[in-house]
């Protein structure tokens, strides 16, 4: 299996107004963009941010990129909810919905108990709507203080678990029994267990990686048989591991070292999509099994 350049973000939607991320969560090491948090649509459409610039962007199958919203945010994480509507991670704002019919954001969640969210970084949401999403902030491993929240419409923000170093990507099993999260800063991949009654029943290791430059496990997809598909930021990889947590493939990026996120697409879901955020690239790989594509089939 091999990594091979989809597509590069053009000159153009490059290093446009910016904002202070670069700053603020990567210590000033700025570039021109910071593409993350892909998500296939059924339209053929695949959705990513770019972080530096407080972008949405698409990728039309015919290789065209279109700047869907930009706004005074920092969107790390994307997916699609039942009305194909995106459902955002802003590392600043918060829980975000954007209506692409109206042009219009909405603030699902922004605080908790009374004080503002750290800073989400992903998403995943679940059959029932429900939307699952890491509180990321500045937590590392003297300051675990990263979270996981539950999202209701209707139902508010419930927290599922705190004391996390560095939360980044979350995904679900099918069953939705079990939620996965990339801790980036103890590379690692942890497991929370929910019982019948949704509530957390255990939180667990599941995996404990090691290299990388600085950086560790982020974006997690998942495919039909349960098998977890990771990036490795700043180890220049996709990581591959069966529903008991045995390796197995690593596949490195073909450019750049700090692939960011990735989604199931294209019709037989046998694709997936990898954000790099160091060149600026989309790159794919075909796969045996196919996974899911990231579109919540329950209401929004």
């Amino acid at each position: 299996m091999t990594l091979v350049v989809h597509a590069t973000l053009p000159d153009r939607l490059r290093g446009g107004p910016g904002n202070d991320w670069a700053a603020v969560r990567r210590h000033g090491a700025r570039g021109d963009c910071f593409l993350e948090g892909p998500c296939w649509s059924p339209q053929g459409d695949l959705w990513c941010v770019d972080i530096a610039n407080g972008r949405l962007l698409t990728l039309r199958p015919g290789g065209g990129w279109t700047v869907r919203h930009e706004y005074d945010g920092w969107p790390t994480g994307l997916k699609l909810d039942a009305a194909g509507c995106p459902v955002i991670a802003d590392n600043r704002l918060g829980l975000l919905r954007f209506d692409p019919a109206a042009g219009r954001l909405t603030v699902l969640a922004d605080r908790f108990r009374g004080d503002p969210l750290i800073g989400p970084n992903d998403l995943a949401i679940a059959a029932d709507g429900a939307v699952y999403f890491t509180d990321q902030g500045n937590s590392d491993l003297v300051r675990p203080e990263g979270r996981v929240f539950r999202w209701r419409a209707g139902g508010g923000l419930e927290l599922l678990v705190e004391g996390l170093p560095s939360p980044n990507g979350i995904v679900l099993t099918r069953d939705g029994r079990m939620i996965y999260v990339a801790v980036t800063q103890a590379n690692a991949v942890w497991r929370i267990i929910l019982g019948p009654d949704g509530k957390v029943a255990k939180v667990g290791h599941f995996l404990q990686l090691s290299g990388s430059l600085g950086g560790g496990p982020d974006g997690l997809a998942m495919d039909d048989a349960d098998n977890l598909h990771l990036c490795h930021a700043l180890a220049g990889c996709i990581r591959m591991f069966d529903r008991l947590g045995e390796p197995l493939a690593r596949v490195a990026t073909e450019r750049g070292l700090i692939p960011t996120n990735l989604a199931f697409g294209d019709a037989d879901r046998r694709t997936l999509y990898v954000t790099e955020a160091e060149t600026g690239t989309i790159q794919r790989l075909r796969v045996d099994v196919p996974g899911r594509a990231g579109v919540a089939m329950g209401a929004p």
